[in-house]
């Protein structure tokens, strides 16, 4: 549910032109992908299965007495890793 977010993000700063999502002067290419990004922000929002799995994803971390789910989600996103 996260991938195309997450790919959104990824471009931003990747123009070569030293853009950061912290800075506030994107070139236009990552302000385009930033905008994108919020549109895809508040689509997910508005999804019921999305917010259904966030509402268990925090029932499971808050019954969780290891710590393991946190530490996993505590994990960043931009790992190279795909599942």
């Amino acid at each position: 549910m996260l991938m195309q977010s997450d790919h959104l993000r990824n471009q931003i700063g990747k123009c070569g032109e030293g853009c950061d999502i912290e800075d506030e002067g994107l070139c236009p290419v990552c302000c385009d992908a930033f905008e994108k990004v919020i549109t895809e922000d508040e689509r997910l929002a508005g999804n019921g299965e999305f917010s259904e799995v966030l509402r268990k994803l925090k029932q499971a971390c808050d019954e969780d007495k290891s710590g393991e789910y946190q530490r996993i989600l505590s994990h960043h996103r931009d790992s190279k890793v795909v599942h």
